[in-house]
């Protein structure tokens, strides 16, 4: 049987669902029903993105703890999308038993190749928008909200992206199909000779999320 999977955007829980969560939900279960009728076995995710400092000044807001406030928001989604009868296969969020093992399991390989290391960060970092702004201590606004970007200093271990710029390279040439459409790919392709630069994958400031594997004070940065 051929396989088919898709998945919605990881929902931020911050607040309420609205029309746009409704929406792109519906339409991937569209799809979805539409491939189970042409004989597909469908893997249809939706889910939870639930780490983040933004989160947990959130949840000290409502004088919650950071897992009882994604819970209790995580509650909101299931409900509204079995009101509307959406039939996915597969609810992920952050701390998931499943999704702990596979992020960790990711880093060890990662580390034990040499490409996990510990260093000092220190730069501008938007909480709101989730990104880092710049590696320098003079004030920055974010390009996306115009917030201050707060200042961020701490010991953290990075992913050494840099390592695969070459060889990403070559796999867009050897193989274009790899990333479609065509502009997209030319899009990646500017991207990655514009330079990769490592990317730090874990916070010591948060103090919940998937826990770091032989530190106790570091847990993952959620797009890792």
């Amino acid at each position: 049987m051929k396989k088919f999977y898709l998945t919605t955007p990881l929902y931020y829980p911050n607040a309420r669902p609205h029309v746009g969560n409704s929406y792109t939900t519906m339409v991937c279960d569209a799809i979805a029903r539409y491939k189970r009728l042409c004989g597909y076995d469908v893997a249809y995710l939706t889910g939870t993105d639930e780490h983040g400092e933004k989160l947990q000044r959130a949840a000290e807001e409502a004088s919650l703890s950071p897992p009882e406030f994604v819970a209790s928001k995580r509650e909101i989604f299931y409900k509204l999308w079995k009101q509307l009868e959406i039939d996915y296969s597969h609810f992920i969020y952050t701390d998931r038993p499943d999704h702990v093992t596979s992020v960790q399991r990711i880093l060890l390989r990662a580390r034990a190749n040499g490409y996990i290391d510990k260093r000092r960060y220190e730069g501008r970092y938007c909480i709101s928008d989730e990104r880092y702004i710049s590696d320098g201590t003079e004030p920055a606004d974010c390009d996306i909200c115009g917030r201050p970007a707060e200042l961020i200093s701490e010991d953290n271990y990075f992913f050494k992206l840099s390592a695969f710029q070459d060889r990403l390279l070559e796999l867009y040439e050897k193989h274009p199909e790899f990333v479609l459409p065509d502009f997209r790919r030319n899009e990646v392709v500017s991207f990655v000779k514009s330079g990769l630069r490592d990317i730090s994958v874990s916070r010591r400031r948060i103090k919940w999320g998937i826990p770091w594997p032989d530190d106790p004070e570091q847990v993952f940065y959620v797009w890792y």
